[in-house]
């Protein structure tokens, strides 16, 4: 019986895609990766600082892949992914793996190679995969080069990673040289390349990543690592996390936690390769990106970027174990988790370090680079020591004893044989090995494992002993073979065996058991010969692979009859004699002495910054540790603002004393107020205003007081129609509920659709605050509240009885999201959508007439129109670039790039296209598709004003019967028209069978076109809200909601604090310009006064206002 993962895991979101590439899983947002605009800059330098957002990196990705293309010649969907392999030899940088998504977006191969490679190894590894070209860092270069050479790689196809100047002495790039940089500029100015097509299952298929292991014998073997594989277990790790990541969300918020991870292992190895930047870059989280280990350099980077997770080998464990002084002079509180992997940390080791960091989870994991990495590990909930943890999601393990006999319970040790999407494709030209290690589907690791069941009750897995007899030094992998290959070549070695033995600080070290050759003579020193087999290996191999373990001469080597090496002879042989010297480490080996002439109190002491622990079995080593090697296995054992309220201020008073202008812009008020009542609790500015759909009397507002108010003017006192001295102070409306709990200035409020159910307020402190109302809207009370944003710029309600109490809001980072409000407790506010492709503020937001689509614009100039729904995805109408957009344009569009960005939006009530506006009057029409769906009749929904990270979307609607849907004009420019000087605020379309369409400027004109005839216009407006100084900004325009007679009515409000009326029929001869209507009330001229807003609407006829000064009017306009 397979041993799966416990019951708590949680089952995969999804079969893990095979026809995607990983560059399209990590940079689009259709596969539940967390929203790119919403996530953290992928990659961050930790010596400098650099780095880029994640919508950066993606456009970085497709202009390099567009540079590569050119360079190198290479096609996405030309050749196989065995004529694209790139090999990549540097240390980390914050552009390695970009780089490797623009190969895989051309669908071709990265191979990385181990930046501790000498130029030997870098050769073996360079002609095995096949590279045709080399990237490498600038320290590297010279070893680059030297084993480019050998492999015919010519120096133009060797390019240059950037890494800071402080690792590089100084140096910059050698002239001639392209660097990742120069790709992007030069793509950047290339077409775009055509997406990569991956047939359905290719991805499972095609090779990705080829990364080297050791195996079990011989030369490291290339593990061909396919998409499916990397994204298979990129989604198992976030699966298994979750859970406990959830519960990391801050208060009120629906937003996934997202945090900062230490981006320290050498990314050319399996757990820096997918563990760390991919599957937390999936999740939103930021890589803290260090090219080497320092100690002191690791805990400054920790404390400077507020580091959460530590990724980290058990080498640096101890060293941090061993160090308590030094880690009290750093910061480390930002610190929650502790991962270790690619080889065992003893429990003794994790002990210790729990005491200083209590609060610390130290978790262990265990996988391969054949397993494209994790196969188990611990969750911060259920922290075993000394255990691997528990399988992930979808994980099937067997246990097999030497007899081939399969194990079902626990405490019983066998070979662990894994089954996962993950199991990679195999080895590269190596029929034998692949038989060896993978069999009816399950893969065979050579680890010795025990399943046990921890005192929390959940199976935990254990590894034991190594089947395998590969040596792991500080997690990298070790071949004896190649050791021993490398020996033989020695003049003086006849026959030799390595096996590992234990170290304190490495974990396990290569000792050597050498036949001297009969050329060596009886007086030759055996210190000295020692030393010089020692140096031809150092010479010649990455420093774990050096015999730091000693050497012991030996006269023969023990061998089975078929000449295979009896290793497990030699390291019983070694185990006794440490027994009988009492020590782990024996001092007394004969040849170790010779080798070690200085005793260990005799050795200078190592700079603890150098991650140096002295081992006095360790005949040689560097002062400066680099735990920068390749290995392939994750192995066990590891403050309020206050605001006071100054009361209510009376209509017609203003502060006592105040002297100048103000008096006289009271003074216009007390002349002039053609309003029939007010209401003034607000103490500051009133920028925004609702009005219920069902009792239109019902007024909400929000304002500079970071307060709300709903209040009914259905009592306001009827005075005689035209302008009319106030003969004595009026008494203000009542307030039916104050709405309180924001931060800062509440600057929408919207009530929902169709019967006003709950009341909805946004703020400039980011929040969504949701009350909940009585049937006739008296009564309210509060229900919810949510943060995703730091700010946000306005709120509008969806207007389709068949999408009831839902809400769209814009925010100043881009985001877009869509909320579902409901009385179902614990589900009060959920998220239906979000989106982030817009890369600054989202502006202006509004609802197709249906409320099947959301169109949003943003200051970056773009225009997103969202099948919130489904539903045009469900009538194969979305656009192919993005599955929840039907129409997307940006700037990147000559022909719709407005210059300064865009700042309204309405959509026709036909549902057929919608209008945009920005600076100096510029408006862009953009077809819309045509849906199958009942469109319901009415002037749509918009915003304007200020001013994009996807979710999963909710449920997909069938089309409607009877229905026929149409991508007709979708996202094509369907006019490009002038409406003044200035910024277009806002837009309005007249309500069928009319066809007009108003714009109001902020240079104070008003323009309206004829959407039947082309968008001619109709009417311009010079001044339309000006003083008696200059013209005034037109803020809003918005016809009366009426079909028929009455419908060509245009209400529009200014800085000048007027409100007015047009009759926008006929054409410029219009008898003054149309002007039917005008009340004052309001203070204008700008600072402290104007109109912010209006509602319109009833069989009263009245228009409320949102004034500048506070105070909001109750005029009588009847139609």
């Amino acid at each position: 019986m397979p041993f799966l993962p416990p019951s708590w895991v949680p089952p995969l979101p999804f079969d893990p895609p095979d026809s995607i590439s990983i560059a399209d899983f990590m940079l689009e947002e259709h596969y539940g990766r967390h929203p790119l605009g919403y996530s953290r800059p992928m990659f961050t330098c930790g010596l400098t600082g650099k780095e880029y957002s994640t919508l950066e990196v993606r456009e970085r990705v497709d202009f390099l892949a567009r540079g590569l293309s050119k360079e190198l010649g290479w096609h996405p969907n030309q050749g196989s992914e065995w004529d694209k392999v790139i090999a990549v030899f540097s240390v980390n940088t914050v552009d390695t793996l970009p780089l490797a998504w623009a190969t895989h977006r051309l669908g071709g191969i990265q191979t990385p190679v181990n930046a501790v490679y000498s130029a030997a190894e870098l050769e073996y590894q360079l002609k095995d995969s096949g590279a045709t070209c080399l990237f490498t860092c600038l320290p590297l270069l010279a070893t680059a080069k030297e084993a480019a050479k050998k492999c015919g790689i010519p120096d133009n196809r060797i390019y240059i990673l950037e890494v800071p100047k402080a690792f590089t002495g100084g140096r910059g790039t050698p002239s001639g040289m392209k660097t990742v940089d120069d790709f992007i500029h030069d793509g950047a100015r290339l077409e775009r390349l055509e997406p990569l097509k991956l047939a359905p299952g290719e991805g499972a298929k095609r090779t990705a990543f080829l990364c080297y292991s050791s195996g079990t014998s011989g030369l490291p073997k290339g593990v061909m690592i396919s998409h499916r594989n990397v994204i298979a277990n990129t989604l198992q790790i976030w699966a298994f996390e979750k859970p406990f990541r959830e519960k990391k969300r801050q208060p009120a918020t629906q937003s996934d936690y997202t945090e900062n991870a230490l981006g320290l292992l050498p990314m050319s190895h399996i757990y820096g390769l997918v563990v760390i930047c991919h599957a937390s870059v999936y999740r939103g989280d930021g890589v803290i990106v260090l090219p080497k280990f320092e100690f002191a350099q690791t805990l400054e980077s920790i404390q400077k970027f507020k580091i959460n997770s530590l990724y980290l080998v058990p080498p640096i464990i101890i060293l941090m174990a061993k160090n308590k002084p030094v880690l009290d002079k750093y910061d480390l509180s930002s610190v929650w988790s502790l991962f270790t992997g690619a080889a065992p940390l003893g429990s003794e080791t994790a002990e210790d370090l729990q005491k200083f960091f209590p609060s610390w989870k130290i978790r262990q994991g265990y996988g391969l680079t054949e397993t494209c990495t994790v196969v188990c590990s611990t969750s911060p909930e259920d922290v075993w020591f000394g255990s691997s943890g528990s399988l992930i999601p979808g994980i099937e393990c067997k246990l097999v004893s030497l007899e081939g006999a399969e194990i079902t319970g626990y405490d019983q040790p066998g070979e662990l044989l894994v089954k996962s999407p993950s199991v990679v494709l195999g080895y590269l030209n190596n029929d034998k090995a692949n038989k060896e290690t993978f069999q009816d589907g399950y893969m065979r690791t050579g680890d010795e494992a025990v399943i046990r069941k921890a005192p929390s009750g959940h199976e935990h897995v254990f590894i034991v002993d190594r089947i395998k007899e590969l040596i792991k030094v500080k997690g990298h992998q070790v071949a004896p073979a190649e050791l021993e290959a490398h020996l033989l070549t020695h003049p003086a070695v006849n026959d030799c065996a390595v096996i590992q033995v234990p170290d304190e600080k490495s974990g396990e070290i290569p000792k050597a058991f050498v036949v001297k050759a009969p050329s060596v003579g009886l007086e030759d020193s055996e210190r000295i010969l020692a030393r010089q087999i020692q140096k031809h290996v150092e010479d010649h191999k990455a420093r774990y692979k050096w015999i730091t373990g000693g050497i012991e001469f030996i006269d023969v080597i023990p061998k089975s009859p078929s000449g295979k090496i009896l290793r497990r002879f030699l390291r019983d042989r070694e185990k006794e004699k440490r027994r009988q010297a009492g020590s782990k480490l024996s001092k007394q080996h004969a040849i170790h002495c010779a080798i070690h002439p200085q005793s260990t109190a005799d050795r200078p002491a190592r700079k603890i910054t150098e991650m140096a622990i002295p081992n006095p079995n360790e005949p040689h080593h560097e002062v400066e540790e680099d735990i920068h090697q390749e290995d392939d296995m994750l192995d066990a054992n590891e403050a309020e603002e206050v605001v006071e309220d100054d009361g209510d201020v009376p209509m017609d008073s203003d502060d006592e004393g105040e002297e100048g202008p103000g008096q006289d812009v009271q003074m216009e008020i007390q002349l002039q107020n053609d309003s029939v009542a007010h209401f003034d609790a607000h103490t500051d500015s009133i920028f925004c205003i609702a009005q219920h759909p069902v009792h239109p009397n019902i007024i909400a507002t929000g304002g500079g007081d970071d307060t709300g108010y709903v209040f009914d003017v259905s009592t306001a006192q009827q005075v005689a129609s035209g302008a009319g001295a106030q003969t004595q102070e009026r008494e203000g409306l009542k307030s039916l509920v104050k709405l309180e709990g924001h931060t800062d200035s509440i600057n929408a409020i919207t009530f929902t659709e169709p019967k006003g159910q709950f009341i909805a307020s946004a703020g400039l402190d980011g929040r969504l605050r949701v009350w909940q109302g009585v049937p006739d809207g008296t009564k309210w009370k509060f229900l919810a509240e949510a943060q995703e944003v730091e700010e946000i710029n306005w709120l509008v309600a969806n207007p389709s009885t068949a999408h009831p109490n839902v809400v769209a809001l814009g925010a100043n980072d881009g985001s877009v999201w869509v909320y579902q409000l409901s009385t179902e407790k614990g589900n009060e506010l959920q998220v239906l959508q979000a989106y982030y492709l817009h890369t600054e503020s989202c502006s202006a937001g509004a609802w197709s007439p249906d409320g099947s689509l959301l169109a949003t614009v943003s200051e970056d100039s773009s225009l997103y129109i969202w099948d919130v729904f489904g539903d045009a995805a469900a009538q194969g109408l979305t656009s192919t670039s993005n599955s929840q957009a039907v129409v997307g344009l940006s700037g990147l569009d000559e022909r719709f790039r407005v210059e300064g960005g865009l700042f309204s939006v309405a959509v026709a009530p036909t549902g057929a296209f919608v209008a945009v506006g920005g600076p100096e009057g510029h408006i862009r029409i953009v077809g819309l598709p045509r849906l199958a769906a009942t469109t319901q009749p009415g002037t749509a929904s918009s915003t304007s004003g200020q001013g994009a990270k996807s979710k999963a979307g909710s449920s997909k609607q069938a089309p409607v019967k009877g229905g026929a849907s149409s991508a007709g004009q979708a996202g094509q420019i369907l006019a490009s028209l002038q409406a003044g000087a200035d910024n277009v605020e806002s837009l309005s379309f007249s309500s069928p069978p009319l066809t007009l369409m108003a714009a109001g400027n902020v240079d104070g004109s008003i323009t309206l076109f004829d959407t039947a005839h082309r968008f001619a216009i109709r009417r311009r407006i010079d001044d339309a809200h000006h003083d008696d100084e200059a013209p005034q900004a037109v803020v809003k325009v918005e016809f009366v909601r009426k079909e028929g007679a009455g419908g060509w009515l245009l209400t529009s409000a200014g800085f000048d604090g007027v409100l007015r009326r047009w009759d926008a029929r006929g054409g410029t001869a219009a008898v003054a310009k149309g002007l039917v209507g005008e009340w004052k009330g309001h203070r204008g001229g700008g600072e402290g006064g104007g109109i912010m807003g209006f509602v319109q609407g009833g069989e009263a006829g009245r228009v409320v206002t949102a004034g500048d000064d506070g105070v909001s009017l109750v005029f009588e306009t009847p139609l």
